[in-house]
């Protein structure tokens, strides 16, 4: 078993969920559907196992996989409806979250031992494992990960929680709606920052917190070590390229502070060799009787005890020397792994009893004898080839399916970067229009002024009738103002009151223009 025993969380923060997601997460899927999912190489989806998955509902016990009449998006949506959730408008370019996407999971010989216990598992896909039976282990690591949810989150706000046996390692999803308290009102509302933090660094403080309490009030129990930091661990949530990107940046670093040591041991070299040589001139010194003795012993002391200093410093430099040198060693071979798709092959160990020869030679019949000791012979041989062929042809199908999985999330990173030049193209030019209108409606004093004026209303609650003068009524009905938004940021909330206020400002010139 791997001595790696570590647990795993990994939270992501949703702005919408859909009905792939809840049907996924609750296995709404037919045969035809789950074998279209496992054409995809790093899907892995086991028919015999799923009569295993199971989830554990509002009441805090265990019941079968999506057993509750109403599916996982509709059950968030009402949850939404009853906190007051207003999402931006449909065309907006960004959105806030609305929940949290959790996965628990940990050692994959440890959550398949959990599991199943010592019954044995096929892992190669269209594998059967009817066998199969679910321990009571397993239910009760996922009760005692529902609680520590509930404790932190709120029962009412974990709208899902399913566990999966029958993937390639047992797992957990939870579906979670971060609420908070309004400052002013008091009211309860969806807020992200009130559980997740309002900034990165907050957000990293809470997590590191969350790992800790996981493993103190759940892992610990079930033989599961506290997860590596991102800092501090080979395996990091970024992307394939920001991963790499990461490890070069730290490569340069680790070579930076050797370089660095390696001057300082050279340095204090030079030191207790110059140290050296003025005791070799002390001693003929006093030979020659240029110094008495006394000043010969007191000379001799500081010396000493400089050189003492300088291979206390330089055993300290060398320790330190011998770590980073194994920390960019480490950091070297990462970059290199990451990079390839091709992993060496391994030296299996094969158990087997040479063909032996264990009949005596008849007097008699002699050659047919010795033809039926080769047939067996060369039967025992074959398997014992056909043994050693099959481990290798194992490792030949995972390399080709590591090599599967690369480029599709190498596609994958290239479709995204794609799609993303694109949004932060078409949000410049955007921008850029948005700027040279707010510019030139500055330049009129007028229309400056009715800017900042209405800005400065809506910043303060205050409502913002602009007349057209004549037609009665609010020029501006068609612009909607909402007001502000849960979990909105001050700064936020101002910059989209001025925004607001361009856009009155901009329809007030238009209709004055058209009469």
């Amino acid at each position: 078993m791997n001595t790696d025993i570590k647990q795993a969380m990994h939270v992501e923060a949703g702005k919408s969920f859909g009905t792939a997601e809840a049907n996924e997460n609750e296995r709404h899927w037919n045969d035809d559907k789950i074998d279209r999912k496992n054409q995809d190489p790093t899907n892995h989806y086991d028919k015999t196992r799923m009569k295993l998955n199971f989830e554990i509902g509002p009441d805090g016990k265990v019941h079968p996989l999506g057993y509750q009449e109403k599916s996982l998006e509709v059950r968030l949506k009402e949850r939404l409806t009853e906190l007051g959730w207003k999402p931006f408008k449909p065309d907006s370019k960004i959105q806030p979250n609305c929940c949290a996407k959790f996965i628990f999971g940990g050692n994959h010989d440890r959550t398949l031992e959990m599991a199943f216990g010592t019954q044995t598992v096929n892992l190669d896909k269209g594998a059967d494992n009817s066998h199969l039976q679910r321990c009571p282990e397993i239910e009760q690591w996922a009760k005692d990960v529902y609680d520590w949810c509930a404790k932190r989150y709120g029962q009412k706000n974990i709208i899902g929680f399913q566990v999966h046996l029958d993937e390639s390692s047992p797992h957990i999803h939870a579906l979670i709606v971060p609420v908070g308290q309004r400052s002013k009102s008091g009211r309860e509302c969806v807020m992200w920052s009130a559980k997740f933090g309002k900034s990165r660094y907050e957000y990293g403080h809470i997590l590191r917190e969350m790992h800790t309490s996981l493993y103190e009030e759940v892992g610990s129990k079930y033989g599961l070590e506290r997860g590596d930091s991102i800092e501090g661990r080979n395996v990091s949530h970024l992307s394939k390229r920001d991963y790499i990107r990461k490890l070069s940046k730290d490569a340069k670093q680790a070579e930076k502070a050797v370089k660095g040591l390696q001057t300082m041991i050279r340095k204090l070299e030079r030191e207790m060799l110059a140290g050296r040589n003025r005791l070799k001139e002390i001693d003929e010194a006093l030979a020659s009787g240029k110094i008495t003795l006394d000043k010969y012993e007191a000379q001799k002391t500081d010396i000493q005890k400089l050189i003492a200093e300088y291979q206390s410093k330089l055993d300290d430099k060398a320790g330190k020397l011998q770590v980073k040198e194994q920390e960019l060693e480490q950091l070297t071979k990462d970059a290199a792994k990451v990079r390839s798709v091709v992993q060496p092959f391994r030296n299996h160990k094969v158990d087997f009893t040479p063909p032996q020869i264990t009949e005596k030679v008849p007097l008699f019949g002699t050659d047919k004898w010795i033809e039926r000791q080769n047939r067996l012979i060369a039967k025992q041989f074959t398997e014992i080839v056909r043994k050693v062929e099959s481990l290798y042809r194992n490792d030949a199908a995972r390399q080709v399916e590591a090599a599967q999985r690369n480029v599709l999330a190498d596609y994958g990173e290239l479709y995204q970067l794609r799609r993303e030049n694109k949004i932060l193209s078409d949000t410049n030019e955007n921008m850029e229009s948005e700027l040279n209108t707010l510019l030139g409606q500055l330049a009129i004093p007028s229309v400056r002024n009715m800017i900042f004026a209405v800005a400065d209303a809506l910043i303060s609650g205050q409502p913002i009738p602009v007349s057209s003068g004549g037609g009665g009524g609010n020029s501006d009905s068609d612009l909607r103002w909402d007001g502000r938004r849960p979990d909105e940021e001050e700064e936020a909330y101002k910059r989209r009151c001025l925004m607001h206020a361009v856009q009155v400002a901009r329809n007030s010139q238009r209709k004055t223009i058209r009469r």
